[in-house]
């Protein structure tokens, strides 16, 4: 049987969720004097940027005639910091390097824009690694909704009972379980004890205890 690796990129390949948190607090506190707080994210991590941004906008009433501005102004930053200082996720070049001398399939499902995705494959140096990467900016559903690990297994010609999807956010490992994937929870350390990850078929702490679950579950 042939196994597929769907990654999300944001948490998973490059801890960059606290660059985006760090810019868009800054963006914030300065433009419109407020404090963003854990609770202002955790709820649409996992989720495209301008979607966030329309919640928030909601959730604090601010202005939203000027959101594709804001959007472009934050992703570019965002963008400048990776690549000014990328961090990958530890141990995740050594499991790529793993799954590909077993000739085991990867692509990339993430919410950030595609341009983003090209960003970090390519400051990473990593690009080589995947068949496939897909944004779901370009699609009509975004996380929790499971399009956009349907569409990144059609892509592979994958069936999707035999793809494993590693996710760090709740929207994502909804989106995965209801593609009917598996999926792997990486999620960040504060958010390590939210029972809801336990819909997962196995909480993670590294990116080592991947290949052994593949191992072991096929």
């Amino acid at each position: 049987m042939a196994i597929t690796v769907i990654f999300d990129m944001d948490g998973v390949l490059i801890d960059s969720e606290p660059v985006w948190r760090d810019v868009e607090k800054e963006f914030y506190l300065l433009r419109h004097g407020l404090t963003l707080v854990d609770d202002d994210f955790d709820a649409f991590t996992g989720m495209p940027v301008m979607v966030f941004l329309r919640k928030l906008h909601e959730r604090h009433r601010l202005p939203a005639h000027d959101l594709s501005f804001v959007h472009d102004l934050i992703v570019g930053q965002v963008a400048d910091k990776i690549r000014q200082q990328p961090r990958p996720v530890p141990g995740i070049f050594e499991l790529l390097d793993a799954l590909r001398q077993r000739n085991i399939p990867m692509s990339v499902a993430s919410s950030s824009p595609l341009r983003q995705i090209d960003n970090v494959l390519d400051t990473l140096n990593i690009r080589h690694y995947f068949q496939a990467a897909i944004s779901a900016e370009t699609l009509a559903h975004c996380k929790p909704h499971p399009e956009i690990f349907l569409n990144a297994a059609a892509m592979m010609d994958a069936d999707p009972q035999y793809c494993l999807v590693i996710e760090d956010s709740l929207n994502g490992l909804i989106a995965a379980k209801a593609a009917g994937m598996r999926a792997l929870a990486l999620p960040a350390p504060h958010q390590r004890h939210d029972p809801r990850f336990t819909l997962a078929d196995q909480i993670i702490d590294h990116h080592d205890e991947v290949l052994p679950f593949i191992l072991n579950s096929w």
